[in-house]
């Protein structure tokens, strides 16, 4: 049995977007979850790609074309920049394995596959958020020497937030 790690096709588009629903649900964020498979597909393949995508796969004795075995997990990635560094960085959007396949380490290949990507490319960091009641995934992280950085907090503008703000622009 094992996992086979690979980049994604636009054939997996579907697979794909249903992990992410998934991930959603498992995150109580359904309500917010408005993505479609068009929108991850222009993100992944489209004219300027914004993400990229790998995918697992898991096989064993019942699964003759390792290739064939369904996707069971994915991590979503693109690049930043930090200023204090003078580097691009890598940032994980998500990472989602299927409960069932949990424990197989299958999140570990693909922060493994990650890390050794961000180092291929000059990276100088690798990062990603964690739900602060997610105690489970704070300690597998934070088992290989990731840290939680206690000090910083994410600050988003969506909606009619984004809306508003931007319509109040003033010319300077």
């Amino acid at each position: 049995m094992a996992a086979l790690l690979r980049p994604a096709t636009a054939a997996d588009i579907g697979a794909i977007q249903a992990l992410m629903l998934e991930l959603a649900q498992f995150e109580s964020l359904t309500h917010l979850f408005v993505a479609t498979e068009d929108d991850l597909h222009d993100a992944l393949f489209g004219a300027h790609p914004a993400v990229e995508c790998l995918v697992a796969q898991w096989h064993d004795s019942t699964t003759p074309d390792p290739a064939a075995a369904p996707i069971v997990a994915y991590a979503l990635f693109f690049h930043n920049y930090s200023t204090f560094l003078g580097r691009r960085g890598l940032y994980l959007e998500d990472l989602y394995v299927q409960p069932d396949q949990r424990g197989r380490g299958i999140g570990k290949l693909l922060l493994q596959q990650l890390a050794v990507l961000a180092l291929e490319r000059g990276c100088r960091r690798f990062e990603w958020t964690v739900l602060d009641w997610n105690q489970a995934a704070i300690d597998f992280y934070q088992s290989f020497g990731a840290t939680v950085l206690p000090d910083w907090r994410v600050v988003r503008m969506t909606g009619d937030a984004l809306q508003r703000f931007a319509g109040t622009r003033t010319e300077g």
